[in-house]
């Protein structure tokens, strides 16, 4: 039987922050490394698990429909 788990994406993640070390690309503010691998990978590499920081990110819906007020017209 298989386990229906999701895999953690750092792109959705408050915590990952990018570098200017070449190196050291992707940063996590949780754990606070910076590694040449998204943090997540790390993560499950070094500790056999999946990230227990996680928090997901709250985009800024951009559409145009949710700038329309009730009159109709853009915001």
């Amino acid at each position: 039987m298989k386990k229906n788990l999701k895999k953690i994406n750092c792109n959705d993640c408050i915590g990952l922050f990018i570098t200017h070390d070449p190196k050291r690309r992707w940063g996590c503010n949780f754990f606070g490394f910076k590694s040449n691998f998204i943090p997540s990978i790390e993560v499950k590499k070094i500790t056999g698990m999946e990230c227990a920081y996680f928090k997901l990110k709250e985009r800024k819906k951009l559409h145009n429909i949710e700038k329309i007020n009730s009159n109709g017209r853009l915001a």
